[in-house]
């Protein structure tokens, strides 16, 4: 091959390597989809200002945190618990000290349709929601401490 092949070749490389680079998603972009996903399969009330997502599977420390912020904030309307991957929903209600079933701002993911299929799965997820879309969302993690006292100072803003 003459050079002038090789530089085009090479060329045409570098383009179907670029593309396929940045037409892959990034994590977070995969979670949010993922979550806006969930939020339309389950047809959840738009008037929510947060839901916060507990896995009952993962991380035992993070889990802890969520399901103490639950206990604390279940009476507040303007957040919605969405409990996943739950295996004992007897033992969850003995925690929170409350029959969460019979509490309108609780919906219980029977078909584990808010499963994160990234390794932040395994977190809690608080999303913010603004109009009825979901604004942003991050998970309380051993990476991220203070998501749920981050959320515990803006709900006290209100």
């Amino acid at each position: 091959m003459n050079q002038k092949k090789l530089k085009y070749l090479f060329l045409i490389c570098i383009m179907i390597i670029t593309s396929f680079i940045s037409c892959k998603k990034t994590q977070d972009q995969v979670e949010k989809e993922q979550l806006i996903n969930a939020i339309n399969q389950t047809q959840i009330n738009e008037n929510y200002r947060w839901i916060v997502v507990l896995p009952g599977l993962g991380c035992h420390g993070c889990i802890q945190e969520g399901e103490a912020f639950m206990r604390d904030h279940i009476k507040d309307n303007d957040i919605l618990f969405v409990l996943t991957k739950i295996s004992s929903l007897k033992i969850l209600q003995q925690k929170i000290g409350m029959k969460i079933t019979e509490q309108a701002n609780v919906y219980i993911d029977k078909k584990d349709i808010f499963s994160i299929s990234t390794d932040n799965g395994i977190y809690p997820c608080i999303i913010k929601m603004e109009e009825g879309k979901v604004s942003t969302h991050e998970f309380q993690s051993p990476k991220n401490g203070s998501a749920f006292a981050k959320l515990n100072s803006l709900i006290a803003v209100k």
